[in-house]
C-alpha cells in the first residue's frame, strides 16, 4: 500500500458521513477534541466534516472510524470492484488478524472478513455497529463462542452463526486455532434479525 491519497468520497457523500460521524461520537460521549485526538486530525477538520463543510478523503474517514471503533462501512458506502480480484492467502499470525477481503456496494453494503485467532483464549470484541448491520460466521476449524455478548454461541467447524450486530458483540477462541469467515451486511433499511445459529451437519 502506497502513502497516496485516495482522494475523497464521491459527490454528496460528504454530509452524510458527518451526520454519522457526529451520531456515533455522541453515542460514545466523546467530544470534538478528544475523536479528533484520537482519530489525528485537527478539531478544525472534524467541526467542518460534521457541519457537512468538508471533503474529507478516505482516509481521514477510516482514521475517524478506527478512532470510533468502527468499519469504514459504518461510515461510508463504496461500489464494489468491477474486475476479478484474487486474494491470496496470507501466513499464519503469531496472535490473531482480522482481514477485510472484499466490500461490496452500494445500496446495501457488504464486508467479507477472515477472521483467525491462533490460541485459546484469544478473543476479539467488538461495540454495536451502524442500527441494521447484521453479521454472518461461518466456522472453518477451531472452535468459537461467538455473538451478541449476552448471549455466546459455542460454534465449531461447519457451524454457522447469524445476529444482529448493532449491540455490543464478541469473539472468543474455545479452542485453537481457530478461522472463520465472517460477512457483515449494512442495509439501506434496518432490518430486524435475531441470532440464529446452524450447526454443522452430521
Amino acid at each position: 500500500m502506497t502513502n497516496e491519497s485516495l482522494g475523497p468520497p464521491a459527490a454528496g457523500m460528504g454530509a452524510a458521513v458527518g451526520r454519522e460521524v457526529r451520531r456515533f461520537r455522541e453515542a460514545r460521549q466523546m467530544s470534538v477534541s478528544e475523536l479528533a485526538r484520537r482519530a489525528g486530525v485537527s478539531k478544525g477538520t472534524l467541526s467542518k466534516l460534521e457541519a457537512g463543510l468538508g471533503n474529507p478523503t478516505i482516509e481521514t474517514i477510516a482514521a475517524i472510524a478506527v478512532a470510533l471503533r468502527l468499519t469504514l462501512g459504518d461510515l461510508i458506502p463504496t461500489s464494489a470492484p468491477n474486475t476479478p480480484t484474487l486474494h491470496r492467502g496470507t501466513p499464519e499470525p503469531d496472535y490473531s488478524r482480522q482481514e477485510l477481503l472484499q466490500r461490496i456496494g452500494p445500496g446495501v453494503l457488504t464486508e467479507i472478513w477472515r477472521v483467525r485467532i491462533r490460541q485459546a483464549g484469544g478473543f476479539v470484541e467488538s461495540p454495536p455497529h451502524a442500527a441494521g448491520t447484521v453479521e454472518y460466521l461461518l466456522v472453518s476449524r477451531g472452535v468459537f463462542r461467538a455473538g451478541p455478548a449476552e448471549g455466546l454461541s459455542e460454534l465449531h467447524a461447519g457451524d454457522f452463526l447469524v445476529f444482529q450486530a448493532d449491540v455490543p458483540h464478541r469473539y472468543e477462541v474455545v479452542e485453537g486455532p481457530a478461522e472463520a469467515s465472517l460477512v457483515m451486511t449494512y442495509p439501506a433499511m434496518n432490518v430486524g434479525v435475531t441470532a440464529a445459529l446452524h450447526p454443522a451437519a452430521i
